[in-house]
């Protein structure tokens, strides 16, 4: 129906077009023109839709319960749609000369100045959190427990039977209802 199409006139007729299947070939082709634009830098204007292949994807195997305690089986089907668009061939060499400038650009290492690069980044990391640590223990002193409140709570009845829980104690035991008597 949109095979060969310009993109513009695609999208104004699947989205006019009646059922499912337009909807979701609309999706896929709104992506593969966001691709374009921002991958090849490619207008909008300049894009035609080069084919649309559906091909059967997974199939999800069901049973529906039947009298008798038979089971029907139920296969939801499912499928890859794949728009491909194509654009002007100028603006595609035009975005490849720019990244085969960008890849002279870079500066290619060997494998042992990148090794001593990242053992010099780890040391100077490791001075910068010593000293950092240093600057911490001077600014802030520790306080002290205060033993008496942990020997409260040792000689407590809420605390032996949380411990007794965790060791696997009796449940009964431990959570005992006290009668109002």
């Amino acid at each position: 129906m949109v095979q060969g199409m310009m993109v513009s006139e695609a999208i104004n007729q699947l989205s006019l077009a009646v059922g499912k299947a337009p909807e979701i070939i609309l999706e896929v082709l709104k992506s593969a023109i966001a691709n374009a634009k921002h991958n090849m830098q490619i207008p909008e204007s300049d894009l035609k839709i080069a084919s649309i292949l559906v091909n059967q994807g997974l199939v999800m195997k069901r049973f529906m319960p039947a009298a008798k305690g038979m089971a029907h089986a139920i296969l939801k089907r499912t499928a890859h749609v794949t728009v491909i668009v194509e654009g002007d061939a100028k603006a595609v060499s035009q975005k490849k000369q720019a990244v085969s400038e960008k890849a002279e650009s870079i500066k290619t290492v060997s494998a042992d100045e990148f090794a001593k690069q990242e053992k010099k980044a780890i040391k100077k990391e490791e001075k910068e959190h010593a000293q950092d640590s240093e600057e911490h223990v001077e600014k802030h002193e520790t306080p002290e427990r205060d033993v008496s409140t942990t020997v409260d709570k040792q000689s407590g009845t809420a605390f032996q039977k949380v411990k007794m829980n965790q060791q696997g104690g009796n449940a009964k035991k431990t959570h005992r209802r006290k009668s109002i008597g």
